[in-house]
C-alpha cells in the first residue's frame, strides 16, 4: 500500500522516560518491535470502527494515522468489498416515535439468525414529522424532512446540517425530496434536492445540488421527464437512478440517471421483462451493480442485475421469487432485494411500499424485509426463513449500510481539515 512518511516507522517522538521509547507495551513491560508503517495500515485498515476509536488512544502518530482522509477512504473501500457483510449494518427507521432510529448486525442476522437493535442517537428529532432516509454512501446517511437536511455517520456519531432551502418549495401543495451519492471527480458528497409543485400540470421539477464542502445549494438542470410517480432513488456507477413511469405497467417505463459529475441527465436500457404480464419495477444496489426487481401481480418476482453497468446485454437474472402465504396485509408484498448471499440465496425487502435491497449473498441467498420482519429466500430448494430482530418494533424499512469513519465535515477530532497523504 503506497504512502509517504518521513521515517519508515510509525513511532512516537523519542522521550527521556524509558517507558516512552515505543509506543505498545504489554503487561509486563517489555516493548513490542516498532512495525514498518505499511505493515501498520495494512493491520489497522482492516479492523472495525470500534476497534479504531479506540486505538486513537495508543499514541498521536495512530490518531493522526487513523484520522487521516486517505487513511478512511482506504478503510470503507475494504470494507465495501466485504463480500460476508462483517462491516454492514441495517439502519432501522420506525413509525413511532417518527424520528427513531435502531441498528443491528447485518453480519449477525445473515450468520446467527438473529440480533438485538441498539438505538441511535439522532441528531434530527422533529415532533409528529416522520424523519426519512434518503440514502446511505460510504457510512453516511443522508436525513431529513422536507426542510431539514442532514448527513450523519451513525458509527461515530458526527453529522453536520445542511443548510435550508428557499422555504416556499415546502408549504402550499409544493414538496421536496433528497438523493445521495458520492462525486469522485472532486472527492465530496452531494446532496440533490428534487422541488415539484402539485398545482402546476406538466411543469419539471426544479433540481439543486448541495455539497458537503460547498455548504450551499446552486440549481442544475431541470428534471426532464416531468414528476415521477415514485422518487426513489439508488446510486450506483456514480450515478443517481430512479424509475419514471406514467402509469404502472405501461412499456414505456424508464430509468433516469443522474451522473454526479456532469450533472446530466441519462437514460439506461432495460432487460427484456415477460411479455404479457402486467408489472412494476424498483431499482436496488446488489453487490454494487444496478438491480431490478420486477413485480408481476400475484405471480412472482423477477430479480435482475446488471453486471456491466450501461450495457443492456449484461442484464442477468438473478432469481426468480415466488409469491406466499403471509400473515401480513394483502398489500404488502416483495420489495426489491437487501442483499444476495454467496451460495445463491436472495435477501429481499419485503416491504410496503417498496424499498431499496439491502444485498445479495455469495451463496444466492437474498434478505428481504416485509414491514415488521425479514425475510430470507433461498432459490436451490424454494424454502424461506425468517431472521428476528430483537429490541425492534413498530419498524418501517431497514436500509444497509457499511460502518465507516467518514466524516460529514472533513474535519478530524481536532477540528483541522483532513490531508489526503499519510
Amino acid at each position: 500500500m503506497a504512502f509517504e512518511s518521513s521515517s519508515n516507522t510509525c513511532r512516537e517522538p523519542k522521550r527521556t522516560n524509558k517507558t516512552s521509547q515505543s509506543p505498545l507495551w504489554t503487561e509486563d513491560s517489555q516493548p513490542l518491535p516498532n512495525l514498518p508503517c505499511e505493515i501498520i495500515v495494512e493491520i489497522l485498515s482492516r479492523l472495525p470502527v470500534k476497534s479504531l476509536l479506540r486505538l486513537r488512544c495508543v499514541c498521536k502518530s495512530w490518531r493522526s494515522l487513523i484520522s487521516n482522509r486517505k487513511f478512511v477512504k482506504t478503510h470503507v473501500s475494504l470494507a465495501s468489498m466485504n463480500t460476508d457483510y462483517s462491516n454492514h449494518r441495517l439502519i432501522l427507521s420506525s413509525l413511532n416515535p417518527l424520528s427513531d432510529f435502531k441498528s443491528c448486525s447485518l453480519y449477525s442476522i445473515l450468520n446467527d439468525k438473529s440480533d438485538s437493535a441498539v438505538q441511535l442517537d439522532c441528531p434530527l428529532k422533529v415532533p409528529d414529522l416522520q424523519v426519512t432516509i434518503w440514502g446511505c454512501c460510504d457510512g453516511l446517511v443522508c436525513i431529513g424532512t422536507e426542510r431539514e437536511v442532514f448527513i450523519w455517520n451513525p458509527s461515530t456519531g458526527k453529522y453536520k446540517g445542511l443548510p435550508n432551502v428557499e422555504m416556499w418549495y415546502c408549504c402550499y401543495g409544493k414538496f421536496a425530496e433528497y438523493a445521495f451519492g458520492y462525486d469522485e471527480c472532486i472527492d465530496d458528497y452531494k446532496v440533490v434536492g428534487f422541488f415539484f409543485d402539485n398545482r402546476t400540470s406538466g411543469s419539471n421539477p426544479i433540481m439543486k445540488v448541495c455539497t458537503l464542502r460547498s455548504d450551499s445549494w446552486r440549481r442544475i438542470g431541470d428534471f426532464p421527464h416531468g414528476v415521477p410517480e415514485d422518487p426513489s432513488w439508488v446510486f450506483v456507477n456514480r450515478a443517481l437512478h430512479w424509475v419514471h413511469s406514467s402509469s404502472i405497467g405501461e412499456s414505456n417505463d424508464i430509468i433516469v440517471s443522474l451522473d454526479l459529475e456532469k450533472e446530466t441527465y441519462g437514460e439506461v436500457s432495460e432487460p427484456e421483462y415477460r411479455d404479457g404480464y402486467s408489472y412494476e419495477i424498483s431499482l436496488g444496489v446488489l453487490n454494487g451493480c444496478l438491480s431490478i426487481l420486477c413485480n408481476y401481480y400475484d405471480d412472482c418476482f423477477d430479480v435482475w442485475v446488471m453486471k456491466e453497468y450501461g450495457i443492456r446485454d449484461s442484464w442477468t437474472k438473478l432469481v426468480v421469487i415466488p409469491y406466499v402465504a403471509h400473515p401480513l396485509p394483502s398489500d404488502c408484498q416483495y420489495s426489491t432485494p437487501l442483499c444476495v448471499l454467496e451460495d445463491g440465496e436472495v435477501l429481499p425487502d419485503m416491504g410496503c411500499p417498496y424499498s431499496t435491497p439491502l444485498c445479495v449473498l455469495e451463496n444466492g441467498e437474498v434478505l428481504l424485509d416485509m414491514v415488521t420482519q425479514l425475510v430470507r429466500f433461498n432459490p436451490k430448494d424454494g424454502t424461506f426463513s425468517y431472521p428476528m430482530i430483537h429490541n425492534c418494533s413498530a419498524r418501517l424499512r431497514a436500509y444497509p449500510y457499511i460502518e465507516s469513519l467518514v466524516s460529514p465535515d472533513y474535519v478530524d477530532d481536532s477540528g483541522v481539515q483532513w490531508q489526503n497523504q499519510y
